[in-house]
């Protein structure tokens, strides 16, 4: 079978209608009654789960829900971040600095001929 043949069989096969009947066991009356093709049907469930998926999405976004969202930060935890940044950058310059000054006094009292830029070595 050649791959055009398949695919028009298939595509015949999604255009085919079928009727979904609800019936009562009880009176054999016919309660509801609709035509389908495998394609609608497809439609529908796909729309049911983008919606279900959108719902599911603002809910985490815009509720308290999004605490169960592992790593999710808030603001309070954002701006505590930066802060603690901030001063980790702050402390790792003056450790530095002094890394930088010991060396040099380390030069000096071993009598070497140590270079020490004062500018440079000041904390920003």
């Amino acid at each position: 079978m050649s791959k055009t043949s398949r695919r028009r069989k298939i595509i015949a096969n999604l255009r085919n209608k079928h009727r979904f009947v609800l019936i009562n066991d009880t009176t054999f009356a016919e309660v509801f009654s609709v035509r389908l093709t495998p394609i609608n049907v497809l439609m529908v469930f796909s729309s049911l789960l983008l919606a279900f998926t959108a719902i599911v999405l603002l809910l985490l976004a815009y509720t308290p829900l999004r605490g169960i969202v592992p790593n999710a930060v808030t603001k309070e935890s954002r701006k505590e971040i930066m802060q603690l940044n901030q001063r980790i950058e702050d402390l790792s310059r003056t450790l530095e600095v002094q890394r930088s000054k010991q060396g040099v006094l380390n030069a000096i009292l071993e009598g070497k001929d140590a270079q020490f830029d004062s500018i440079s070595a000041r904390p920003k």
